[in-house]
């Protein structure tokens, strides 16, 4: 009788084989699920464009110049100079008169060196011979013109003339050629306008006299300082007419003199200084001063002739903007930010005019936490 004996395996010998079984699978699982999440976090993107527009930002600063001023940051001179002019005005008031003969006003031109002198009731003839005479004597300056009133030899509208070229016959021949007249408006005999000087008249006339004298007085400044940055100050006129208020006259003559104080200062300097008082205006840390202008701007305030000193107040402007380098800027500061978060956080910024946003892929809709998966660029518009 043989024994058989039947091969057993021992309880539970099958479960290691389980357990590897289950923590390959899941270490499998893990691994797929941290890949996939890899994948997914290294696929976002985002493109965020700001765009800022510069503002003008200015520095106003008082500037002492001349020999009493204390150490000033721009170095100048100090002076003044005398300005004089004359110019023909009409009065605005007038009344209507009728007169028989034609008249009205001509300019009397001198193309040579001599002035020359002409009494009145010289004669003054158009080319269809029709007879004219001054009513005042005049002297034409060397060359030079001057207006002068004049009236028709004979009465009546054969006398009526338009626009035209005078000679003078009481001069020679050569002479005629350099001193002659004319009309740039109809002598017509009829109604007559006559002005009157009024009290209006010399005040207007006064403060265009006083406009012109500041030009000519300016551009004398800026001719003995040239490559200066020239500013002045009326300190003294003197305005004269040569008609009384109430006298009847078609036109009356003004007299003016000027006295301006200047001061000329190293314009690069000043713009150089402006410039450095800009730069501190600039106190917020996300702000950046891009421009300045060329030249600062400037008034002359006060002038003290006994010291020779000039008080000014000069003004620089500059345009600032946002620093594209500031922290605001920073990738960080949009990090899992949404498309509104970012816009509504960019908006409150100064300087910021507009926001593009742009995610990827499609279904991304925050901003990653990777650095390098962020771009953030500053676009400027004027």
């Amino acid at each position: 009788m043989v024994n058989k004996t039947r091969s057993t395996v021992p309880v539970g010998a099958n479960q290691p084989v389980r357990f590897y079984k289950f923590v390959a699978v899941s270490f499998l699982c893990l691994t797929v699920l941290l890949l996939g999440l890899i994948v997914f976090m290294g696929a976002k993107r985002a493109e965020i464009t700001v765009i800022t527009r510069s503002d003008a930002v200015d520095v106003t600063f008082p500037l002492e110049i001349g020999a009493g001023a204390t150490a000033a940051p721009v170095s100048g001179t100090v002076t003044t100079t005398v300005v004089t002019a004359q110019k023909s005005f009409q009065p605005r008031s007038t009344r209507q008169e009728t007169v028989s003969r034609a008249s009205g006003v001509v300019k009397l031109y001198n193309d040579s060196g001599t002035a020359q002198p002409l009494v009145a009731t010289t004669r003054l003839l158009s080319p269809a011979n029709i007879l004219y005479r001054l009513k005042k004597g005049v002297t034409v300056p060397a060359k030079g013109t001057v207006e002068a009133e004049v009236y028709a030899d004979k009465e009546g509208e054969d006398s009526n003339l338009d626009p035209a070229v005078f000679s003078i016959p009481g001069l020679s021949a050569a002479r005629q050629k350099e001193v002659y007249a004319k009309s740039e408006r109809p002598l017509k005999a009829g109604v007559r306008q006559i002005g009157i000087v009024g009290e209006a008249d010399i005040e207007r006339a006064t403060a265009e006299m006083l406009e012109e004298l500041k030009v000519l007085g300016q551009a004398k400044l800026e001719t003995q300082f040239p490559g200066a940055k020239v500013f002045s100050l009326p300190v003294q006129h003197v305005v004269e007419p040569d008609t009384a208020i109430g006298e009847e006259t078609d036109s009356f003559v003004l007299s003016g003199r000027l006295t301006l104080a200047g001061v000329a200062l190293d314009a690069g300097r000043l713009a150089e200084y402006g410039s450095g008082l800009l730069g501190k205006q600039v106190v917020e840390n996300s702000e950046i001063l891009e421009s300045a202008a060329e030249q600062a701007g400037a008034t002359l305030d006060e002038y003290d002739p006994a010291q020779n000193l000039a008080k000014l107040k000069v003004v620089h402007t500059g345009f600032v903007n946002i620093d594209p380098n500031s922290r605001a800027l920073q990738k960080a500061m949009f990090f899992g930010k949404t498309e509104d978060e970012v816009r509504r956080y960019l908006l409150s910024l100064d300087h910021v005019q507009g926001v593009e946003v742009k995610f990827k892929p499609m279904w991304n809709k925050t901003v990653p936490h990777v650095g390098d998966h962020v771009s953030v660029t500053v676009k400027q518009v004027k």
